[in-house]
């Protein structure tokens, strides 16, 4: 199949690559897109950082641009201008760029600063083995902290490499498992990234052990997405249901399987989920849209798409099966982003799955089955009971023999103890967001934080929205965090460099002397 546009959350398999809809959500274009372009550039990247006997390089794929760095943002140190670094996630880097507008087009032209936008390993044409890298036997290089260490070696070249660059502060700014790549960078690695804007960071939902002192458990996923829909309108669930109940009377029968893979434009009966769940599809539609409810429309998203899902159901009314199914599969199709294309092919994982995506063939279905795997339930759209030997089983299948430990990334780098033992990061969460439930929060974390660090909360923010470009459709609570955000964040640069070179505090366009907030604040 075709690869979906970057504006639509779904899947494309590519060199076996699998994409969850989750995932492609993050890199979910806005209307208040990255304008500014980038240079792409390779780096002969370490293949194994643990091992020195191992010297194997790679082809690492990178994006700068340094059209603002050029000595207008002057560091009292001699730093050209600070660098901002985007921990790459889980897809091709090229599709973030476009979604983090308040660090391209705002903060890196007001502050004269350099961008660097690293791709995660095994994505997009970061592949070390080329075609072969996701055999088990190299695909086995993929791990957390094999990528914060690409990304340490990348800054690190650079800084020694570029002149000017040397004494540069670095901060680095992620969202969702970017996200939680910035907070194990800065906790890990403080002396390479002078602090961190960690945005809709799940670390959290790795760290069951702090769950019952966070208030969460294996739903608080589900119940979030469940919440979000009851909050648009309270019928929607019911709809929900009703839809459910329509997709399935009709499945019943040959010719009405026939009629379901038209209306949903899948290539196959098989496409609209597992055996015996043929509205499984939908219902994954309906747990992506949450963290999709922009303020702003987005490819085949309209603005606040939840609600413009419970208007068409409501429209359709209870009482007509015909309807209820049209609905659901227009709604379908509008969150898989397939309204404009040939029939979509069968997910190979995801509908009838653990909620947000887990363990699947390609390269964020192996870490799933190394060390992201989420213990999740679900209840309110659909019931699902976690359960790990299930998931543990189809790994070692996929993978020679690799299981699952969900408590990997707490252990090596701390779970909710990081708050209280690591400094200069921000944590932002957006309550439509289900993945906000795996967020810090000042309360959350068993020690006292520290009280460099900022907890900020948007009531009506989705996914990360804080990193992207401002747009006046914003909610005001989103607009206020990226200015507290801008404050901090040039507190953090101007401390460690001695501030601008003229000896003012602020930036090249506006050098007002505006006040920079610090310590533990909460939004």
């Amino acid at each position: 199949a075709p690869p979906l546009p970057s504006t639509a959350p779904g899947h494309t398999m590519r060199a076996a690559v699998y994409v969850g809809a989750a995932q492609l959500a993050l890199a979910v274009t806005l209307g208040a897109a990255a304008e500014s372009s980038y240079e792409t550039k390779y780096y002969n990247q370490t293949l194994d950082h643990f091992h020195p006997e191992d010297t194997a390089r790679w082809s690492h794929r990178y994006l700068i641009n340094t059209e603002h760095w050029d000595g207008s943002g002057a560091l009292a140190n001699g730093c050209v201008g600070p660098i901002l670094l985007y921990t790459g996630n889980e897809g091709a880097i090229d599709a973030f760029w476009s979604a983090n507008g308040f660090m391209i087009d705002y903060l890196a032209p007001k502050w004269g600063a350099m961008l660097l936008f690293p791709e995660e390993r095994y994505y997009g044409e970061s592949l070390p083995f080329g075609d072969a890298s996701f055999e088990p036997e190299n695909i086995a290089f993929l791990s957390t902290e094999q990528v914060l260490e690409d990304y340490v070696e990348l800054v690190t070249h650079l800084k020694a490499t570029t002149p000017g660059a040397a004494d540069c502060p670095v901060v680095a700014f992620g969202g969702s498992y970017g996200g939680t790549l910035t907070t194990f960078l800065r906790t890990a690695y403080p002396h390479v990234v002078v602090g961190g804007l960690a945005s809709s960071a799940p670390v959290g939902y790795y760290d069951t052990a702090g769950w019952e002192t966070a208030g969460i458990d294996e739903y608080t996923w589900s119940d979030i997405v469940t919440r979000v829909y009851d909050d648009a309108d309270p019928s929607c669930i019911d709809l929900m249901f009703a839809a459910t109940a329509a997709i399935e009377a009709k499945a019943a029968d040959e010719a009405g399987q026939a009629s379901l893979v038209d209306a949903f434009n899948v290539c196959e009966f098989a496409g609209l989920g597992p055996d015996g769940q043929p509205a499984a599809l939908f219902q994954y539609a309906l747990e992506s849209l949450p963290q999709l409810d922009y303020p702003v429309a987005i490819g085949d998203l309209p603005a606040w798409p939840v609600n413009a899902t419970c208007s068409t159901l409501v429209g359709a009314g209870t009482d007509d099966a015909d309807a209820l199914v049209a609905a659901a599969a227009s709604i379908t199709q509008m969150a898989m982003g397939s309204t404009n294309s040939s029939c979509m092919e069968t997910l190979t994982e995801g509908p009838g799955g653990i909620p947000g995506d887990g363990p699947g063939p390609g390269n964020w279905g192996y870490q799933s089955c190394t060390e992201t795997l989420h213990e999740f339930s679900a209840r309110g759209i659909r019931n699902l009971k976690f359960d790990y030997d299930a998931s543990a089983n189809y790994c070692a299948e996929l993978f020679d023999g690799v299981q699952p430990n969900p408590k990997a990334l707490a252990t090596r780098f701390g779970g909710y103890a990081i708050p209280s033992s690591s400094t200069n990061l921000i944590w932002s969460n957006g309550g439509l967001d289900p993945w906000h439930g795996g967020g810090f929060y000042e309360h959350s974390s068993p020690l006292k934080t520290d009280p460099s660090n900022t907890y900020i909360w948007m009531k009506r923010g989705a996914h990360h929205l804080d990193l992207r470009g401002p747009d006046a459709a914003d909610p005001e609570e989103v607009t206020a965090a990226r200015e507290l955000e801008e404050n901090i964040i040039r507190g953090w640069i101007d401390t460690a460099s001695g501030g601008p070179a003229d000896g003012t505090r602020g930036h090249k366009e506006d050098r007002t002397g505006a006040a920079t907030p610090t310590g533990g604040r909460t939004r």
